[in-house]
This record gives structure tokens, C-alpha cells and sequence, in this order.
């Protein structure tokens, strides 16, 4: 009664513990722990190496030498099986010089036990036959049914539910309650056999607490909490609850990690069901750490298993790997189709931007411009009325003298308009070269060489170019260029074709006049 409270109250205090790891973060958990297992690995050669270097100190005694070869032949027992071989080996040959029976009988068994490992059950029995169990030391009684219990746990999983496999299972189950008998009701072990009977009976209530109250109890990295761990996913397995399955499995691949045992099948076991669900990047990921832990232990039985899985869990991964590849392959054509947009879209904003800085710099021009002939245009009004009041003051000076016959002289002669038309037509010819200094040379040039406009000395533009000037200011209409100049609508013409017939290209010559003085 006080052992079941004591598991109830061990049970209670796990679940509040593990209650809190989903199993997204003990995944994530158990990839950060594979890959640091090189910083574990290191642990555990550092632990083998010291023991090497006792070895090879001052001379030992016999029991010494035997005692240090059988303990690295148990840390090489779960991590590298020919080593662990190696070893017991030298331990046998110890014993067989100390003379004691009872160190033979406990080096078979743990022969035995790396046999099994290395998936020579036949090896391992013929090497359990040679124990007498009779003569058997009680203290080795549990080691000699646990390792009873392994092999046919062993061959079990071999058989792969084969005819053999029940009277296996019959075996390992009667081994089990052998090994029970004689543990101390006290010890880690004796708990976790109890839970695997439990379980091997349906009594999976009172198995799961028991295997809770390892896992609060034990250390992570001891093969006790490992396998609480491991038999735990099963009984959630059987309940259908696969994220209890994937988080335990998860959790004892991670103390077999970290304890750098190479021996082991959950991470195997986790590797297929995260396929199942379609996680496969990792299930690829863990068949692979398994596979390598299993050639580097020399577990053969871990390999065929993994060997019947591994194709599979291969094959959808590079799957996978394609699905990937073409839609990396689909997002670069994507990405460059975008970028040439984008760069089509900026050599486009860069051309209507220098549009824009070429209408801006032409705005500017034609607001010099407008501002020029404004200012020209006030110049000559003030002029002509200045003139205006003069010819005003003539005209009545000369009615109150009674010089009207003067006065109808005046009026009559051509001169003065004459004048005044030479005056306007210098001052428009000023006012546009000083708007257009370059006219005359730029007009010359759109003309056959032979046929270039020469001006008389003293001439700043003569008729055929005052005619262009004015159309160059914007004023295409001949018959406004007519009256501004004061000719017939025909000599416009005249002139106009006269010029055009003189162009080096005809058909483009206003268009191109029209760019005179222009920035391009």
C-alpha cells in the first residue's frame, strides 16, 4: 500500500514536469541534441580513454587488469560491439589465468549479451549453454536472465511475428518474471521489468505510472530512463495517441543521444511514424543518424530493420527534394520575370524623367522667351506712343498755324511709313537673334551648301529668314506672317517654297527649323 502511494505521488509529480513538453518542442529538443552529439561522443571517448591509460600505467594485479578490461568492455557494450567483444575477450583470458569460475560465468554473460547485440543468436546461446546455472553465484542470477530475456527479446523482433516468434515471446516473457524474482524490489530495473510485465498483460494504467516515476526519478542519461521512455510510447501507441507516441519515442532518443548509445530503436521507431505524418525532412534526417549508429555499433539487427525502412522514407525524401527544386526553379523565373519588370518599370521612370527635366528646361526657355518679347513688346509700345504723341503735337501745332497744306503733304508721303516699317523690322530682327543668336548658321545648315542664305553688310536677317523666324516662334498661319510683315498671302508662299526646295531634307525642314535653338 505504501509502495503504490509512493508511485501515485512519483506519477502525479512527472506528469506536472512532462506535462509542459509538447512534442514540437521536444522534436526541436532532440535536433539540437543530434547535433551536439559530437560534444557527447567526446564525453564518452574521453571516459573509455581514461580507462585505456590505467591500464597502461605501473604494473597491475591480475584482479585489477580484469576488473578495467571487463569495464570497458561495458562501455563499449551499447556503443561499439567488436570493441566490447575485444575486450571481454582479454577479460576471459584474465579469468582463465585467475582460475575463477565465477568470472568465466560473468564475462559468458556479457558475451552473451554483445552477441545479441551483433545479431549472432546463435553464437549467443551456444555461448549461454556454457554456464552451468547450477553453479551460478546468486549475485550473477539477474545478469544471467536478463540476458536470457534480451536474446529472445531480440529474436522476437528477428522472427518479425513468424512461427517462432510466440514461443520467443513465451520465453522472454518467463525470463522476465525469472529476472523479477531475484531483483531487489527497491532497484530502478526491478521497476521498469515490473512496468514491461504489466504492460505485456494489459494493464497499461498501472504500467504508465510506474514508467513516469522513472522518468522524474532517473537521470536522462541512463539507459533505465531511456527504456521507461521507449516502453511508455508503446502504451501510448496502443491508445492511439500519436503525439504521446512521437513525444516519448522523441525523449528516449534524446537520452541515448546523449549517453552515446549506438544500440538503440527509437529514433528508428520515430523516424517512420514522422514520415506517416508527413514531416518528412526529419524522418529522412533521423532513419539516416540511425543507420549510422547502428553500422557503428555493429548492430545488425537495427540495420536489417532500418534497411526495410530506409528506401522508403529515401525515396520520398529526394521527392521531396524535387517538389523543392522545382518550386525554387518556379520562384526564380518569378523573381527575374518581377526584376526585369522592375527594371523595365525604373528605365521607363527614367526616360519620363528626363522628359520631365527636358520640358521643364523647354518651360523655362519659353518663359525667357515670353518674358524677352514682353519686354520687347513694351519697349516698342512706349516707342510708338511716344511717337504717336509727337506726330499728335505735329498735327496740332500745324492746324492753329493754318499749315493745313503742309500738314496734307505730311500725311500723303510714303517716307514715313517706310521708315517706320525698316524701324520695326530691325527692332523684331534684334529682338530675335537676341532670342536666337545662332539662327542664321543653324538655319544655313538645314540648306544645300550651294544654297545657303548670304546677308548683305549691315543686315541681320533679310525677308526669306524673317519669314522662318516668325514660324519658328510658334506663328505657322501665312496669312498672319503676311500681315505681321505687310506682304501678299502669295509671296508668303512663295518664299516658303522657294526656302523648302533649297533644304537638304525636304520633307523634314519646318520640323526640323523648329528645333533651332531648342535643349535637347
Amino acid at each position: 500500500m505504501r509502495r503504490l502511494f509512493f508511485l501515485i505521488l512519483m506519477f502525479c509529480a512527472s506528469l506536472s514536469v512532462l506535462a509542459v513538453q509538447g512534442v514540437d518542442s521536444v522534436l526541436a529538443r532532440l535536433d539540437k541534441v543530434i547535433e551536439q552529439q559530437n560534444l557527447y561522443l567526446n564525453q564518452k571517448e574521453t571516459c573509455i580513454d581514461s580507462l585505456k591509460r590505467l591500464l597502461q600505467t605501473s604494473p597491475l594485479s591480475l584482479q585489477h587488469r580484469f576488473a578495467l578490461n571487463k569495464r570497458l568492455g561495458k562501455e563499449y557494450e551499447l556503443f561499439v560491439s567488436d570493441s566490447a567483444m575485444k575486450y571481454y575477450d582479454r577479460s576471459m583470458s584474465l579469468a582463465d589465468s585467475l582460475h575463477n569460475l565465477s568470472y568465466k560465468d560473468e564475462i559468458r554473460l556479457c558475451q552473451a549479451t554483445v552477441l545479441s547485440i551483433s545479431g549472432m543468436y546463435k553464437e549467443a546461446e551456444e555461448t549461454l549453454r556454457k554456464i552451468h546455472r547450477a553453479t551460478l553465484p546468486d549475485s550473477l542470477l539477474p545478469v544471467y536472465f536478463n540476458c536470457e530475456r534480451r536474446l529472445n527479446s531480440y529474436l522476437v523482433n528477428y522472427s518479425q511475428s513468424g512461427i517462432y516468434s510466440t514461443d520467443y515471446l513465451l520465453r522472454q516473457n518467463l525470463y522476465r518474471d525469472s529476472l523479477l524474482a531475484v531483483l531487489p524490489p527497491d532497484e530502478p530495473e526491478y521497476h521498469l521489468y515490473e512496468a514491461e510485465r504489466l504492460i505485456a498483460r494489459q494493464h497499461n494504467v498501472q504500467a504508465k505510472k510506474i514508467l513516469m516515476g522513472l522518468l522524474h526519478s532517473q537521470p536522462e542519461v541512463s539507459n533505465t530512463y531511456a527504456r521507461a521512455a521507449y516502453s511508455l510510447a508503446h502504451i501510448y501507441k496502443e491508445e492511439g495517441r500519436s503525439d504521446e507516441y512521437e513525444k516519448y519515442l522523441a525523449l528516449s532518443a534524446i537520452s541515448d543521444i546523449k549517453a552515446s548509445v549506438k544500440e538503440n530503436a527509437a529514433l528508428q521507431n520515430l523516424a517512420f511514424v514522422l514520415y506517416e505524418r508527413g514531416d518528412i525532412t526529419r524522418a529522412y534526417h533521423y532513419i539516416k543518424q540511425s543507420l549510422e549508429d547502428a553500422v557503428f555499433c555493429n548492430a545488425r539487427l537495427r540495420t536489417i530493420e532500418i534497411s526495410g525502412v530506409l528506401p522508403v522514407i529515401d525515396a520520398a525524401y529526394k521527392q521531396r527534394i524535387e517538389e523543392q527544386r522545382r518550386q525554387l526553379i518556379l520562384f526564380l523565373v518569378i523573381v527575374s520575370v518581377l526584376s526585369a519588370f522592375l527594371i523595365l518599370s525604373v528605365a521607363l521612370a527614367c526616360k519620363q524623367m528626363k522628359k520631365l527635366s527636358l520640358a521643364r528646361r523647354n518651360l523655362k526657355q519659353a518663359n525667357h522667351i515670353k518674358e524677352e518679347y514682353i519686354g520687347h513688346f513694351l519697349n516698342l509700345c512706349s516707342i510708338y506712343m511716344e511717337k504717336l504723341d509727337n506726330f499728335r503735337r505735329t498735327v496740332n501745332r500745324k492746324i492753329t498755324a493754318g499749315q493745313t497744306e503742309e500738314l496734307l503733304k505730311l500725311t500723303k508721303s510714303s517716307q514715313v511709313a517706310g521708315m517706320e516699317q525698316k524701324e520695326f523690322y530691325a527692332n523684331f530682327d534684334n529682338a530675335f537673334l537676341q532670342l536666337y543668336p545662332d539662327f542664321v548658321t543653324e538655319f544655313n545648315a538645314l540648306l544645300q551648301p550651294e544654297e545657303q542664305i548670304v546677308l548683305k553688310p549691315g543686315e541681320l536677317l533679310n525677308t526669306e529668314l524673317r519669314i522662318f523666324a516668325i514660324i519658328r516662334l510658334g506663328i505657322d498661319d501665312s496669312s498672319k506672317i503676311a500681315n505681321f510683315l505687310h506682304y501678299s498671302i502669295n509671296t508668303i508662299y512663295t518664299y516658303r517654297n522657294k526656302v523648302r526646295n533649297k533644304a537638304v531634307n525636304r520633307d523634314k525642314f519646318e520640323e526640323e527649323m523648329m528645333k533651332i535653338g531648342s535643349i535637347d
